[in-house]
């Protein structure tokens, strides 16, 4: 059992990370947001996320690793889109 609490803590440190670089994505993600909408351009950009799901397609050793990858790359940029849409009540 010693060993699970070692691994938890490993994933807690993990986790702890993970939300640290998805404020940090955040807060990067609202400054593009602010500068397209200065500059009338559109807010989402498909190819973009396209090419953000599939970045690390190369890297997965699995089909099973590269689906976990696609899936949680598409959500980071839903819960993205959601953040934005919350602090400026609209995405366009």
């Amino acid at each position: 059992m010693q060993e699970i609490e070692i691994l938890r803590s490993e994933l807690d440190q993990i986790h702890h990370d993970m939300a640290l670089l998805f404020k940090r994505r955040l807060n990067a993600a609202e400054a593009i947001w602010k500068i397209k909408k200065q500059t009338q351009t559109p807010v989402i950009d498909l190819e973009r996320e396209k090419k953000i799901i599939h970045q690390f397609d190369a890297l997965a050793e699995t089909e099973n690793l590269k689906k976990a990858y696609q899936a949680f790359f598409k959500s980071i940029l839903n819960e993205t889109k959601i953040y934005l849409k919350n602090q400026h009540n609209e995405i366009n």
